[in-house]
């Protein structure tokens, strides 16, 4: 798969196609670390298991949890802030006459 994480291309390619490449990389980056299986689970406190089942395809299910503590290990852990980019504030939530942010009503109104 060429280029599968460019951030135009990546919308053509399906989840099942986005989590392989995925499971590649994080194979890529365990043997870059010259670390084998059971010392790259161990280091990351997951189990051997996981990391096969990473490595081979079938952890499709993968936990958030899991996959920082991966990167972690690897030392890619900074790439998770572009996983959910902070946006700008709204200008749609922010009063234009006192320029402070508009919070929802939180109770339920009463209808009369």
């Amino acid at each position: 798969m060429n280029k599968i994480f460019d951030k135009y291309m990546i919308y053509d390619f399906s989840n099942e196609e986005i989590i392989a490449e995925i499971c590649r990389r994080i194979k890529k980056m365990r043997l870059s670390c010259c670390f084998s299986q059971q010392e790259f689970a161990q280091q990351a406190g997951v189990s051997v298991i996981t990391i096969k089942r990473i490595e081979t395809g079938k952890a499709a299910d993968i936990t958030l949890s899991t996959l920082l503590k991966i990167l972690r290990i690897s030392g890619a852990l900074d790439g998770v802030t572009d996983l959910v980019p902070e946006l700008p504030e709204s200008p749609f939530l922010i009063n234009e006459k006192t320029g402070k942010t508009i919070k929802r009503v939180s109770s339920k109104r009463k209808m009369a």
